[in-house]
């Protein structure tokens, strides 16, 4: 008995509320015969990759397919003809015009009423944004573990430095102790109190030279290193600097050897601190030159510069170590069983001074135990020394800084409005906000730690003021606080950059010069 209009009225109304379903869906579903070609297209396939049904259905789904996963499509579509499920594989597929769209995908066999396999039935997600989520989430999770890392080798960096300092500053002070006692007991001969002497001024001269070199080094960091400029006789410089180094050299049988530009003439520049980086060269030199060894200066004019290359036959710097040599408290070998003492600043100081001075300094070696070579560029003319002290400002730089700390505004104030900056300095986050009402900067340089409304707040609030303006201004950190947590937070607040105090002013200024340049 054939079936009656009755029967077949709920397979009817359950084909369209399927289809009703299908077409309402906000995940794509799209079918197609085994051979690839779309035999459906819903209205979430139209909305997401571009095609309108009529445009797709008829086609190969390799329209959606990109060039290089058309194999995995192949492979998905054996795995249909052998009945099998393919469960949410992620993906990509491509748009109508083009794009890239990260896609999760499950694509189940179709069957007729006879139970054959006729197509495929494909459910998708657009799942772009969580892709996208995912891999800020490990790039921040990268980040904070790479901070991590770094938080603990600058821990680990900071009781070696402590160990060193005491180490170093212990030394000579126990052959003092030492030397003072014996003299104090009345015992010794006159031989024996020559030498006490000797050795107590020895070491005290070594102590006093460690204390200088750590004081210089935190008054360069925090720009308020006073240099005398004069006219320097470099030739003399680099000889008074020799003859203090002789007796060092000498008591490893070391030869010294001058090869001086006589006429050098005059160049600009502090003569007690040219001496220093001279004597902390030689005297690299020659600390790390076995005896017998030799050590050569020398003296020339180029082109509007002054060089002065110190050389030696000593053990030579390693490859992986020669990129970092002016790094402070750095030394290739930092072990407690190494050979040299000393605090690894000797070369951060030359670097510092010969940077102060206008010029550069460089470091050659062949290799270990086949010598090493620096060689310092300075310039003849103050305003060379001056140009890349100043780190000069594209024009029209304009630069708002805030911090509660008066010292630190008049000293940068003062680098950036000789590097040519148009600078505005004021004490708080309000004040900030009153000025940049009528006074639009390139650059805000904002401290964290601020009474009332720190840093974080400020420049949450100067990002809404400036979108309202249409304006590109870059908002950078500089504080004390050196922590993962606060550079996290500071990302997050909206800072283009962050620089930790104490920083080098000259540093700071071609920092800022940098971000100006890189916005226009």
């Amino acid at each position: 008995m054939p079936p009656s209009y009755r029967d077949e009225e709920p397979e009817a109304v359950s084909r369209a509320r399927l289809a009703a379903i299908v077409e309402s869906s906000d995940d794509v579903i799209v079918s197609k015969t085994l051979d690839g070609i779309i035999t459906s297209w819903n209205r979430a396939a139209e909305h997401l990759f571009g095609w309108t049904a009529t445009e797709a259905i008829g086609r190969h789904i390799m329209l959606i397919v990109p060039e290089e996963r058309r194999a995995e499509e192949d492979d998905v579509l054996a795995r249909i003809r052998r009945g099998e499920r393919v469960d949410h594989f992620e993906t990509v597929r491509r748009t109508k015009d083009g794009r890239l769209i990260d896609m999760s995908i499950t694509v189940s066999p179709i069957k007729d009423a006879a139970g054959h396999i006729v197509g495929a039935s494909k459910v998708a997600r657009d799942i772009t944004e969580r892709r996208r989520i995912e891999d800020l989430r490990t790039l921040l999770l990268a980040r904070e573990q790479e901070a991590r890392r770094q938080a603990e080798a600058l821990n680990n960096a900071k009781d070696e430095l402590l160990a060193t300092v005491s180490h170093e500053l212990r030394t000579p002070l126990n052959s003092i102790f030492g030397w003072a006692r014996m003299l104090q007991s009345g015992q010794l001969d006159e031989a024996a109190r020559a030498r006490a002497i000797n050795t107590i001024l020895r070491n005290a001269s070594a102590q006093a030279r460690l204390v200088e070199d750590l004081l210089d080094l935190a008054w360069i960091s925090t720009g308020r290193l006073r240099l005398d400029f004069d006219r320097v006789d470099l030739n003399a410089t680099i000889e008074a600097a020799l003859e203090t180094v002789r007796p060092a050299a000498g008591a490893k049988d070391i030869t010294l050897v001058a090869v001086l530009d006589r006429s050098l003439g005059a160049v600009e520049g502090a003569a007690d601190r040219l001496q220093q980086v001279v004597w902390n060269l030689v005297m690299n030199s020659v600390k790390f030159t076995p005896a017998g060894g030799r050590v050569e200066i020398s003296s020339q004019r180029t082109a509007g510069s002054v060089v002065i290359t110190v050389s030696d036959t000593g053990r030579g710097i390693s490859a992986e170590v020669l990129p970092h040599v002016f790094e402070p408290f750095r030394q290739e070998d930092s072990s407690s069983t190494r050979a040299q003492g000393g605090l690894g600043l000797g070369l951060t100081l030359v670097r510092r001074l010969v940077e102060l001075h206008g010029g550069e300094v460089v470091a050659q070696s062949p290799g270990k135990d086949r010598g090493a070579t620096f060689t310092v560029t300075l310039p003849m003319s103050r305003q060379k020394r001056e140009a890349a002290e100043d780190k000069q400002m594209p024009d029209g730089a304009r630069v708002l800084m805030v911090d509660d700390d008066p010292e630190f505004l008049d000293l940068t104030a003062m680098v950036l409005s000789r590097a040519g900056a148009e600078v505005r300095a004021v004490s708080s986050a309000a004040k900030a906000y009153e000025l940049v009402n009528s006074w639009l900067p390139n650059v805000v340089l904002a401290d964290l730690a601020m009474p009332s409304e720190d840093g974080f707040m400020l420049c949450s609030a100067m990002r809404t003021i400036f979108s309202q303006r249409r304006a590109h201004v870059a908002i950078i950190a500089v504080t004390a606080y050196g922590t993962p947590d606060s550079r996290a937070r500071a990302t997050l607040a909206g800072f283009d950059l962050y620089l930790t105090k104490p920083v080098d002013p000259v540093d700071l200024a071609g920092a800022v010069a940098g971000v100006i340049r890189r916005q226009t």
